[in-house]
């Protein structure tokens, strides 16, 4: 008769953030982080979870963040390219953005109480930013 071996997996610090916490649960923080600021959010959310959203610290750029928005095959219509634009203009770092080699479109500069309106602008023209 053989036994069964349980084996206890050690997980790595990604896999320990996701078993903590979803790393999508951010979004419904994401006011709370706009109100508290940028200092006060929880360390692992700020530099981790927060990047399943598309939204990246910049340690180089304390207070900044960039944000990378996605573009499936790098297509956008028109309204779209309005709704970009005019976020851009507002929010991107000197009013320009960088298109990536993933044919995404890259915001630098983007402080986290910009963030909400960002996300809530660019949903209704069916833009996301999640996992990009």
């Amino acid at each position: 008769m053989t036994g069964t071996v349980e084996r206890q997996q050690k997980l790595n610090k990604f896999e320990k953030f996701k078993a903590e916490k979803d790393g999508l649960a951010v979004k419904t923080e994401l006011e709370k982080f706009a109100n508290i600021g940028w200092e006060a959010i929880d360390k692992t959310d700020r530099d981790h979870r927060l990047k399943w959203l598309g939204v990246f610290f910049r340690p180089v750029t304390p207070g900044k963040f960039m944000l990378r928005m996605r573009m499936p095959n790098g297509f956008i219509t028109s309204q779209q390219m309005g709704v970009l634009a005019e976020i851009v203009q507002r929010y991107g770092e000197d009013g320009s953005a960088d298109i990536t080699t993933r044919q995404n479109l890259q915001l630098r500069g983007i402080r986290i109480e910009d963030i909400p309106d960002i996300f809530h602008r660019s949903e209704q023209v069916g833009l996301t930013t999640v996992q990009s």
